[in-house]
């Protein structure tokens, strides 16, 4: 059975019966989304959230925002994409009361984002694994001005539950690109986002060990390993990814058998790297 068989669409606030229902999808997380889109009874319509017209070869890795029929659709479409989807944040659901068209404007003029060294990027809220951290990480008047395009937002979080985000929709968009980040938000959305780049690194170097935890506790599994990491100095990199290696094959809390807190202290000290620690292990 498909993982994402057994996940059913969120069941929506009422009192928004009236408005639109959307999904937006991330391309990149779709297995040929191009394919998948082409014509589905509960689409009315789809838009490209870069722009268009699109490149062939652009058009699966771009973030894509659907009008649906009405909320049952949402099941309809999971069925249809379930095959496909790469990870839970392939997809996000969308209640707001503006037409496509609009609703596309505003959310391109959201992908604009500005780092604290005045480094211009893609704002990647519409990969629904990051979200809910890029959400948390904000100010309450960038949150609310932020997510003022919808009534309702959902994505699933890591632990594959429907996450219904606060919004607070205005007829009148605050928005002004870019979106500037300073340093603490910056260090706060990178940290909560990094136990879902090791879990990619597994699904591409080791897919049998990632699948010892199961899908539902990989997040918060990898989140512990890291920080339990960071306290012995590993802070990132190389190391971290062994150090999570390690906690795959001796065990999650493997840190804490005498063997290894020796060790680990000289890591933490600076005497030792991870390597040479691990080289000096008989388990």
């Amino acid at each position: 059975m498909h993982p994402w068989s057994k996940i059913t669409a969120p069941t929506l606030l009422p009192g928004d019966e009236q408005q639109h229902v959307y999904m937006l999808i991330d391309g990149a997380q779709v297995d040929r989304v191009s394919l998948r889109l082409k014509s589905h009874a509960a689409m009315i319509e789809t838009v490209a959230v870069f722009g268009q017209p699109l490149a062939p070869d652009r058009f699966d890795a771009t973030p894509h925002l659907l009008l649906l029929r009405d909320q049952d659709a949402i099941a309809a479409l999971m069925r249809q994409l379930q095959s496909s989807l790469g990870s839970f944040g392939a997809i996000s659901i969308i209640v707001s009361p503006l037409p496509l068209s609009e609703l596309a404007i505003r959310l391109r003029a959201r992908l604009d984002a500005r780092l604290p060294d005045q480094f211009d990027c893609i704002n990647r809220y519409f990969d629904g694994r990051i979200t809910p951290h890029f959400h948390a990480c904000l100010s309450p008047l960038q949150q609310q001005v932020f997510f003022s395009v919808a009534t309702q937002w959902w994505v699933l979080d890591h632990a594959q539950e429907w996450q219904n985000l606060p919004c607070l929709f205005t007829a009148v968009d605050g928005f002004q690109a870019p979106l500037e980040l300073d340093e603490a938000q910056q260090s706060a959305l990178i940290d909560a986002c990094y136990p879902h780049t090791v879990i990619e690194h597994f699904m591409q170097s080791d897919e049998e060990l990632l699948e010892t935890v199961p899908q539902t506790q990989r997040y918060a599994y990898f989140r512990d390993a890291l920080k339990a990491a960071a306290s012995y100095g590993i802070d990132g990199g190389a190391s971290a990814v062994l150090f999570c290696t390690l906690a795959l094959t001796r065990g999650a809390e493997f840190f804490r058998l005498p063997q290894w807190a020796a060790e680990l202290e000289r890591v933490k000290r600076g005497e030792i790297s991870l390597q040479q620690a691990l080289e000096a292990q008989h388990d």
